[in-house]
């Protein structure tokens, strides 16, 4: 074959890459947090996660869901933002040897029970939020137990305070667990300062379902393996490389990790060793303004209209927003005109 497209790799992009290794990403967190314990992981609206905190806080959230009785194989549902704490929930799980299946809340009720019988969860880690929908669908599905957790569990301190007092109950932030649900902060808490569990994890083995759209017909679980996962980080990696520097820039988490596209930006992050800072709401133009300049962000991923609408945007247009510090921009999901292109 001869390979005619390596001439419009970007000078110092590879042409292939090393054998890939037979490991894992959390196998990598956990170098990485030996390395460089102090080095951040994820921001979050001003907070801060270093890689020794997720190691850790990771290691706790698999020990919790092996006492809760996870095996093996077992299918852990995801119904969550992006936040601190589904990166703990999501590197825990594996730790333990389930499978994580993302969940978007934007489903409605009878599609979740769907997506809950046809994964098999027993088990659901859901956003206070998203709790109600997630004990309705709930009736007949396979799903035993709730593990719920709140977006303020992850805020600097006066934020916080600012949000239990001006927005908890008024955006359905405040709930009751009901008989046999668990708080995440609990879990966390019984089994804070463990080791990482020891349950046997093999790089072929299933890491993530995520359902595909269904613009075919009823949607269908896609398997991605852990060395899957890995191979596509390292892949991203050596694409984005040769603009994108190891350990020091900071990458948008804004594509939602309910999504194959956030997944694979969250990997590519991790093996370049890359701070990511998470966006909850990807629509919250002003809060992706001020995330950039305030971390001075280097990679912004998205969508068309993402950049449709940050082209229009008012701050943008007087100059106010401040995007210089963007190196790499990647778009998917759909086709990028070149109008749309050029006017970012």
């Amino acid at each position: 074959m001869d390979n005619n497209w390596l001439k419009n790799y970007d000078k110092g992009v590879p042409s292939h890459l090393p054998p890939f290794p037979a490991s894992t990403l959390f196998d990598l967190v956990g170098l990485t947090a030996r390395q460089r314990p102090a080095h951040p992981a994820l921001f979050f609206k001003g907070a801060r996660l270093t890689y020794e905190q997720l190691e850790r806080l990771s290691n706790a959230f698999a020990a919790g869901l092996l006492a809760l009785g996870v095996r093996q194989g077992d299918r852990i549902a995801f119904m969550l933002p992006n936040s601190p704490q589904w990166v703990i929930g999501l590197l825990g799980a594996w730790k333990a040897g389930a499978v994580v299946v993302p969940v978007s809340p934007l489903l409605a009720e009878p599609e979740v029970r769907r997506t809950l019988n046809d994964c098999g969860a027993q088990i659901a880690f859901v956003l206070t939020p998203y709790y109600a929908k997630m004990k309705s669908a709930q009736e007949n599905s396979p799903l035993g137990r709730l593990i719920v957790t709140n977006i303020k569990e992850y805020l600097p301190a006066h934020l916080r305070i600012l949000f239990s007092a001006l927005k908890e109950k008024k955006e359905g932030h405040r709930i009751t667990l009901q008989a046999g649900d668990v708080w995440f902060a609990d879990l966390l808490k019984r089994h804070a300062g463990v080791g990482r569990p020891q349950a046997p994890v093999e790089p072929d083995q299933p890491a993530m379902f995520i359902y595909s759209g269904g613009t075919t017909g009823t949607p269908k679980a896609t398997v991605g393996t852990h060395r899957a996962l890995l191979t596509t980080g390292m892949q991203l990696h050596a694409w984005f490389s040769v603009v994108f520097k190891d350990w020091q820039d900071v990458m948008i988490g804004n594509m939602p990790f309910f999504h194959a596209y956030g997944i694979a930006c969250l990997a590519g992050a991790l093996v370049g060793r890359n701070p990511v800072a998470l966006l909850p709401d990807p629509r919250d133009l002003d809060d992706l303004l001020d995330t950039i300049r305030k971390k001075q962000a280097a990679f912004l991923p998205g969508v068309p209209t993402l950049f449709i609408a940050l082209a229009k945007h008012p701050r943008v247009q007087s100059g106010q927003a401040d995007l210089r510090s963007l190196k790499l921009c990647a778009c998917g999901a759909a086709p990028l005109l070149q109008e749309t292109k050029r006017r970012f």
